[in-house]
């Protein structure tokens, strides 16, 4: 019984060390490059840390000047919206709002609001970070 009381005991005092560091905040996870992956259909979008965003087909096309759309975005708390300047949504619903998981592997949209039937394709969507 002794023993188990000093192994209870040294778990709970356990060093801090032994935590993982916590979780950066989704405003700086955020920045970066992510892609839909087949068979959900191909899609690619650059998050910049000046908060812009713009969406391409594929990721090779991520650096070319034509993008499917482009535009801000801002990330509050575990809430992600798109502002569309140019390209698709930019006529009508310019902006989209998602609630987003944001790790170090990619972002999960779950759809708030979103008028855009283009970006609202993003819907239970998850987009793995580029290396």
């Amino acid at each position: 019984m002794r023993r188990w009381l000093s192994l209870a005991a040294l778990a709970a005092c356990s060093a801090p060390a032994d935590r993982p560091p916590p979780k950066r905040p989704n405003t700086e996870l955020v920045v970066g490059d992510f892609a839909r992956k087949p068979p959900d259909g191909e899609m690619a979008v650059r998050f910049s840390a000046d908060g812009t965003f713009l969406f391409a087909k594929t990721k090779g096309e991520l650096d070319k000047s034509a993008h499917l759309a482009d535009g801000t975005f801002k990330v509050d708390g575990d809430q992600l919206s798109f502002t569309a300047d140019k390209g698709m949504c930019a006529d009508g619903a310019k902006i989209g709002t998602y609630k987003v998981v944001i790790s170090k592997i990619g972002i999960r949209f779950t759809k708030v609001d979103d008028g855009c039937a283009d970006r609202a394709r993003l819907d239970g969507q998850t987009l793995w970070r580029l290396p």
